[in-house]
């Protein structure tokens, strides 16, 4: 690996022992020691809304909806 990969030591330490925390962290749930791969959804990531907008989102859609429903039984 150090000579493929043209990587120091401590690198190919890290790199050894990348399993072994993401598995911490993924498996057995300690964010504290883990790491978590990231990068394969970052790109569809468009915005991050607060929980205020999102609870304001969903509150108005549920109304629209409620209110479409007892709209079409009324006629």
């Amino acid at each position: 690996m150090k000579r493929n990969q043209d990587m120091t030591w401590a690198q190919v330490s890290l790199a050894a022992n990348a399993p072994m925390l993401t598995k911490a962290t993924m498996v057995d749930g300690n964010t504290e020691i883990g790491i978590m791969p990231t990068g394969v959804g970052l790109g569809v990531i468009t915005s991050a809304p607060s929980v205020e907008e999102i609870i304001r989102d969903i509150m108005i859609e549920a109304s629209e909806c409620l209110y479409s429903l007892t709209d079409s039984t009324v006629r």
